[in-house]
């Protein structure tokens, strides 16, 4: 029958010599139609501590950039989702800058890196890299060919950072040359909020470091501010700062990345800053001044004069006379009182009849 697959077919049907639709299988349709296998939404394996397992990818090559950058390889830690991400020009770099965030990571841990997760990238499963491995006592996770969802945590990550950079580029209206500044702020920002794998109100931040991110020091990627101009000998004249474009935020120092253009030769450079001022923030907007008068404030309220719906009577606010004075034992007289007719707002008597109702 063409190996439709029909069932049932010899129901609704006469004269069928054989079917074969009862078959569990048939190697002639797996050949024609085998799909791959679906993957499990999530790992039935989870890092228990930190560096237990490390996700690895390479992303690249991309655009000519700063630094002339063509690739960056992420290492993310399975257990709190902690991102390092590296720079590097050619892929061969990938073994030193594996051994750079090993060293870095281990030190400030007080663990060893157990499990590398990776895919089937020559530069980080054959050479140099995989001798430093087995030396090392790191064991390998690779991937069968065409899976990379069984590197998801690696490949997730990759999309949301250049997916979170390139969004920045849009939206600060930078060219792609800023490429490198931008994924290294996405990873900044993708640090401090949390994750979809984590306990609610936890950030790959707090569990890497003990500690709850602070996010007072953020400012929009690409903003144009001012930066104070480090020079010893300035006129009395000369201008104090200079405009720049801020880029991200400094790895080795409590500072800011400012862009400064170079109008004399088309270029600019990339300086690291502490006094800056943003000029595109958000401005909060201007509370309202109170005013001098409070039955401005009554006239948009629409007070009815029935204060109690289930009351037959029917009280206008403007109808309430002034109350008396009480007993003065002074002779009948108060110095704060005169005998001068009060006009009381019809606010007040509202406020007042409520709550002689109330009580």
């Amino acid at each position: 029958m063409g190996h439709i697959g029909v069932k049932g077919l010899h129901h609704a049907v006469d004269g069928l010599p054989h079917d074969d639709s009862l078959h569990p299988s048939c190697e002639v349709c797996a050949r024609a139609n085998i799909r791959r296998s679906p993957f499990p939404n999530k790992s039935q394996n989870r890092a228990s501590r930190l560096l237990e397992r490390i996700h690895c990818d390479v992303c690249g090559p991309l655009p000519p950039c700063y630094g002339n950058f063509s690739y960056f390889i992420l290492f993310i830690d399975c257990h709190s989702r902690f991102i390092s991400l590296f720079l590097m020009k050619t892929r061969n770099e990938a073994l030193s800058q594996f051994i750079e965030f090993k060293t870095a990571a281990e030190k400030f841990c007080g663990e060893k890196i157990i499990t590398l997760r990776v895919d089937n990238a020559p530069e980080l499963v054959k050479g140099q890299m995989l001798a430093y491995c087995k030396a090392e006592g790191i064991s390998y996770e690779k991937t069968v060919p065409d899976s990379p969802p069984q590197n998801g945590v690696a490949e997730r990550t990759n999309l949301t950072v250049c997916s979170m950079a390139r969004a920045m580029l849009i939206d600060a209206n930078l060219r792609d040359f800023f490429w490198p500044f931008a994924v290294l702020t996405a990873v900044h920002i993708k640090q401090r909020v949390p994750h979809s794998s984590l306990p609610p109100n936890l950030t790959p931040f707090e569990l890497w470091f003990k500690r709850r991110p602070n996010l007072s020091h953020l400012r929009p990627f690409g903003t144009r501010c001012t930066s104070r101009i480090i020079v010893n000998h300035l006129t009395k004249f000369q201008p104090r700062g200079e405009t720049g474009r801020f880029l991200g935020y400094a790895k080795d120092a409590k500072g800011y990345l400012i862009w400064v253009e170079n109008p004399n030769n088309n270029s600019g450079t990339v300086k690291v800053r502490r006094d800056v001022i943003f000029h595109e923030l958000p401005t909060p907007p201007i509370s309202p001044a109170v005013p001098r008068h409070y039955p401005r404030l009554w006239e948009d309220v629409h007070l009815e004069d029935r204060l109690d719906p289930d009351d037959d009577e029917t009280i206008p606010l403007t109808s309430i006379p002034p109350r008396a004075p009480a007993e003065n034992p002074h002779n009948g007289r108060s110095p704060s009182y005169t005998n001068d007719p009060i006009t009381i707002p019809p606010y007040v008597c509202a406020l007042e009849l409520a709550s002689t109702r109330h009580d």
